[in-house]
């Protein structure tokens, strides 16, 4: 077992009788990367809200928040959020609404400079952001010229040089087409797989995201499991909630053998396995 990172007790959220989530407790090892998926109104974007630091905005629409929440071992409840300023970065559905400055150097640098940082530090971490997201070509780019694909490749690039210790993802695709989705969340396994952040991705299409992550949510205001993606998807119909599940997941399902992780080249494997194993039940 790793070390927690987060750690959810009886969180619940309400309006009057109304429970948006109602008893959630979970624990997040660091290093995980948790998808997070249920029916719309289950409460996913109501989580992201809370562990980004927005639980005195639910309060102030007059939603009661309950429950206990340690982040990085900070009892956010008592303590709030101010010692985990740069140590959480957030990407929300729409891309535009998290954009603050004019040119994509300047959006990058924005936060790095908030935190007070040296001009040295600040150029270094811009310049290996950019490397990274292969978007050195769009440093003097003024936002307004870019795509939704190119503005959420900007934002993954702001979050590369904050060096957060979590990140939180509310459907960071939403707004862009399929090709550029599977380009975004390779992007965000490289990220993993050099930091080994802590990632926790609210998604639908859970076609997209399955094949790296380490555990997956659903949920619907309270936990329907939580675990490894293989076992969960093994024990639910998980369309039951309204999850569309993968083609791969299906032909396994179907020809009764396990599911395995996203990759053509395991597709392939658990048809032939299926297959083969099925001949030789039956003596061909």
């Amino acid at each position: 077992m790793g070390v927690k990172c987060i750690e959810i007790k009886n969180l619940s959220v309400r309006a009057g009788n109304s429970y948006i989530l109602e008893d959630v407790s979970l624990d997040i090892d660091c290093g995980d990367i948790v998808v997070v998926t249920g029916p719309s109104g289950g409460g996913k974007s109501t989580l992201i809200k809370i562990l980004s630091g927005g639980m005195d905005i639910l309060r102030d629409r007059g939603l009661f928040v309950e429950g206990y929440i340690s982040i990085l071992g900070i009892d956010v409840f008592r303590e709030g959020f101010k010692r985990l300023i740069g140590r959480i970065a957030t990407i929300f559905q729409n891309p535009v609404n998290q954009i603050f400055m004019l040119s994509v150097e300047e959006e990058i640098s924005f936060a790095l400079e908030n935190l007070g940082l040296d001009r040295n530090t600040i150029i270094d971490r811009v310049n290996r952001a950019l490397r990274i997201m292969g978007i050195e070509d769009l440093r003097n780019r003024q936002i307004n010229t870019l795509s939704m694909g190119q503005l959420q490749r900007v934002l993954l690039a702001s979050i590369i040089a904050l060096e957060p210790d979590i990140i939180l993802m509310d459907e960071p695709c939403a707004y862009i087409d399929p090709a550029t989705k599977r380009v975004f969340y390779r992007a965000i396994e490289d990220i993993w797989r050099r930091k080994r952040n802590t990632m926790i991705i609210v998604e639908h299409d859970i076609d997209y995201i399955l094949g790296i992550a380490t555990k997956i949510l659903i949920l619907n205001r309270r936990v329907i499991a939580y675990g490894n993606p293989i076992e969960i998807l093994n024990k639910i119909d998980i369309e039951s909630f309204g999850i569309q599940e993968p083609l791969y997941t299906k032909i396994c399902r179907a020809l009764k053998s396990s599911i395995t992780p996203i990759d053509e080249k395991d597709i392939i494997s658990c048809i032939k396995n299926s297959i083969c194993g099925s001949q030789q039940t039956k003596g061909y």
